[in-house]
């Protein structure tokens, strides 16, 4: 972790331990204006209760009860005696309640605010912190995906130059390099779609595309590798489904889609990937199912983001970068489409679901003359 982010890390805790000091202000400001006002409401008493004597030491020296009641307003002066009228001591509680309930709203306003403050940054540092960790399992995924082909290819290298194999050995190293180099292409694809989505909106124009096409070129790539691994595909794609996106980005996104059904098929022993599409309120829809590790529901969502994989980086013998599903989501989504997954537990298999929006029909299809 660089230096820079543990000063961000450290500038965020210190931020929050001053919003923790803050509120513990704001509470203390509180029960000291409470205090504050209980005070002020007793001295307002106790100065009735001295104009009250005050009152009744005139009445005594001889002082017209109507000038003693004209200089105290707040007392009641009666010929029998001298009290303190009910309506100021109405006047001073009803000012009590109305600055306790200032005070309280406003405290409260603050706590809320600080609250909210520290519910954020707690938030953030957390988001910082797993995603941190998911950036170093993307390191050790990269450092084997890239170490062992790289090893493969050098291995293959020197025993072609120093050993001169006979042709089927030959052919055999062939295929083995032209599957290694094979392999850094897809990681390093990846990689490059991932960079520019974050750099921004990537440019991308709209055609009419035939999904059974696709589905065919794609499943033909794969089918060598399908068979090594004892895996078929089946697919079930009706001719006339047309979808509405950027070439390149639907053929990434269907490489992703079957080389993760692939890969899970393979490490579960699984023996077939099935692609079936659809027509569906204005949607394209494609399913890629297959019978291989599956995953828990709940980590449904989890799965399409950047970098994520489930459990340790270290004890994981599966390949993967934790970039293929994401580059999925946001190359349709950009493309007003979805993806969802679904699976039925591990071990059960999972199903992915793309939806590209539908090709609008040309003039040939509604029959109408072309202007």
């Amino acid at each position: 972790m660089s230096l820079s982010l543990e000063r961000q890390r450290a500038l965020r805790i210190a931020f929050i331990a001053i919003l923790v000091f803050s509120a513990g202000e704001v509470v203390w400001w509180m029960l000291d204006q409470r205090r504050l006002v209980r005070w002020e409401s007793e001295r307002i008493a106790a100065l009735h209760d001295a104009n009250r004597q005050a009152a009744e030491r005139l009445l005594a020296e001889g002082t017209p009860a109507e000038r003693v009641a004209a200089l105290f307003p707040a007392l009641d002066v009666q010929p029998a005696g001298v009290t303190v009228a009910p309506r100021a001591f109405a006047e001073v509680e009803s000012e009590h309640r109305r600055r306790l309930r200032q005070y309280l709203w406003e405290g409260a306003f603050f706590l809320v605010v600080l609250g909210g403050c520290v519910a954020v940054i707690s938030r953030t540092l957390a988001a910082e912190a797993q995603l941190r960790r998911r950036q170093q399992n993307f390191i050790a995924a990269v450092t084997h995906e890239l170490k062992s082909p790289i090893a493969s290819l050098q291995l293959a290298a020197e025993t072609i130059a120093l050993r001169r194999p006979e042709p089927a050995r030959l052919d055999a190293l062939v295929k083995r390099m032209r599957g290694d180099i094979r392999r850094l292409e897809d990681m390093v694809g990846r990689i490059l779609d991932t960079a520019t989505l974050e750099a921004g909106r990537p440019h991308l124009r709209q055609e009419r595309l035939p999904l059974a096409r696709l589905v065919t070129a794609v499943a033909e790539e794969f089918s060598e590798r399908a068979a090594e691994r004892g895996v078929k595909f089946t697919h079930n794609v009706p001719v006339g489904l047309e979808i509405s996106a950027d070439p390149a980005a639907a053929n990434t996104v269907l490489r992703n889609l079957v080389e993760n059904a692939l890969r899970a098929s393979a490490a579960a022993g699984g023996h077939e990937i099935r692609l079936s599409g659809r027509a569906k309120n204005g949607f394209v829809e494609l399913e890629v199912a297959d019978d291989g590790v599956g995953f828990e529901p709940a980590e449904a969502e989890k799965l399409f983001e950047k970098f994520y994989r489930p459990g340790d980086e270290l004890r994981r013998t599966s390949k993967g970068t934790g970039l293929g599903l994401y580059v999925v989501r946001r190359f349709v989504e950009l493309e007003r489409g979805w993806v969802t997954a679904s699976s039925a537990g591990p071990g059960r298999g999972a199903a992915f679901t793309v939806a590209w929006p539908a090709a609008a029909p040309d003039a040939a299809d509604t029959g109408e003359e072309a202007p």
